[in-house]
């Protein structure tokens, strides 16, 4: 029996990654994210699995982003026992992940419930903390650049994609035929994450992220558009709220902030970082020095504060989080989540969204039908917690800062490759992104590509 590839999410979209393939009786997913973005995406995490779970032997996951594991404890739900393969420092962040992300399932619910916005009575989570945790006992670890069978006839090799910390391209043999999975790619002479790997020789088929499409990055100075930004607002009364994913987006933004206090070059405010797993990601990212190239003197200290600035706060408890309704500024909160579909940040815009002396800052990329790309649209009111807000405060953004490479970056890896694949896949990305970048792809490197649709299957011959 030949091999297939079904597509069961970021295919014409960029969340939900879920890549099954079949051979010889065998099934393996490569990621397990949840859906964001548009209610349509969302409620796809609720449907049953195209595929029955108990049918899937084994998943390897490329790193720890939601829109790539948030998913698993779902999974488990439906059946799902077998081994979840990926790198060390993912399996480290996944223990912060997976619990944080049932917990916050859990709050929404609660929260509808209290409030009786939710159509459904009661509401429920789509999963519970404890369901994370669960899930946790699946994790294997697989070390970069060895080849593992982690099903019978499929042989897994995890390759640096330079992403985030512990993340992963994966080269999958499956009964001969070669695929590499690309997850998400992180760009060049970055100043944090090593670059990604080149493309192995021999590959059949190469799946590739396209989130940034024919896009290029604006590559001015990260620090000098957060101090371009910020110091009107802290030399005055406002209060900036920056949603950053706690993973990554947050331990940078922390750091850029740190060096613009140190040189004077923004007032050295209060900074308050809601977000507990952010805290215990910033120590996870200091344990796995070698996979960055931040300096970890800047992130680490014998303090009991991990970054090493006395108006750097961390905020753990719920009680610490509703007091920062009362906060007056200037002063900067962090909270995530990094494109404001759910979790404590949701509060904070509704508190801060409707004062004109007031800025949100997006560091990063806003998925379609987020609030973040909403508000990046010019929203003039946003939805949260069924209730209409009105956006008067400032709206920014800022490039540089994604973990993503850009358009240019995509292509440059593409270019690795010592042969072109029979197919190039572009997955992982919105309708105008997928047209550019598959323009791209065919004009500039002549590689066969295709763009597939979600539940589509495809032969691998």
């Amino acid at each position: 029996m030949g091999a297939k590839l079904q597509f069961l999410g970021a295919a014409q979209c960029v969340t939900g990654s879920k890549f099954l393939v079949s051979s010889n009786g065998s099934r393996l997913l490569v990621d397990c994210g949840l859906f964001q973005g548009k209610k349509e995406l969302r409620l796809r995490n609720w449907n049953p699995m195209p595929v029955s779970p108990r049918q899937i032997d084994a998943v390897v996951l490329t790193h720890g982003h939601i829109d790539h594991c948030g998913y698993l404890p779902r999974l488990m739900q439906q059946g799902f026992h077998g081994p979840v393969f990926t790198s060390e420092a993912t399996a480290a962040l996944l223990e912060l992940l997976l619990p944080d992300s049932g917990h916050l399932h859990e709050e929404e619910a609660r929260y509808a419930n209290r409030k009786g916005y939710s159509k459904h009575k009661p509401a429920l989570p789509l999963y519970t903390a404890a369901e994370g945790e669960q899930a946790l006992k699946l994790v294997r670890t697989l070390a970069y650049d060895q080849s593992r069978e982690v099903v019978p006839g499929f042989l897994a090799r995890l390759h640096s994609a330079g992403h985030i910390l512990g993340s992963a391209s994966v080269e999958l043999n499956a009964g001969g035929v070669r695929v590499l999975f690309s997850g998400d790619l992180g760009g060049y002479d970055r100043e944090v994450m090593s670059p990604p790997e080149p493309v192995p020789e021999g590959m059949d088929y190469v799946l590739v992220e396209s989130t940034y499409g024919g896009r290029s990055q604006n590559h001015r100075p990260v620090r000098d558009q957060l101090r371009d930004h910020l110091r009107p607002l802290l030399e005055r009364t406002g209060v900036a709220v920056i949603p950053a994913f706690a993973v990554g987006r947050t331990t940078l933004v922390l750091y850029h902030l740190r060096k613009l206090m140190n040189e004077g070059q923004i007032p050295d405010v209060p900074v308050f970082v809601d977000s507990p797993m952010a805290t215990d990601a910033v120590q996870i990212y200091c344990r796995f020095s070698g996979e960055h190239n931040l300096r970890v003197d800047l992130l680490n200290d014998s303090s009991s504060c991990p970054i090493n600035t006395p108006t750097i706060h961390m905020v753990r408890t719920v009680e610490q989080s509703k007091a920062l309704n009362h906060l007056k500024g200037p002063a900067v909160i962090i909270s995530a989540s990094g494109m404001a579909t759910g979790g404590r940040v949701v509060h904070h815009l509704k508190r801060r969204l409707p004062h004109k002396e007031n800025l949100v800052l997006l560091v990063g990329y806003q998925a379609n039908g987020t609030r973040g790309r909403l508000l990046l649209e010019g929203a003039k009111e946003l939805k949260m917690f069924g209730q209409l807000v009105p956006v008067r405060a400032k709206i920014a953004s800022i490039q540089g800062l994604s973990a993503h490479g850009d358009a240019d970056d995509v292509m440059r890896w593409l270019s690795t490759s010592p042969r072109p694949p029979r197919r190039t896949f572009l997955v992982h990305g919105e309708e105008q992104s997928l047209r550019e970048i598959a323009r791209r792809v065919g004009d500039e490197l002549g590689f066969p590509h295709h763009t597939p649709d979600y539940l589509e299957t495809v032969a691998l011959t």
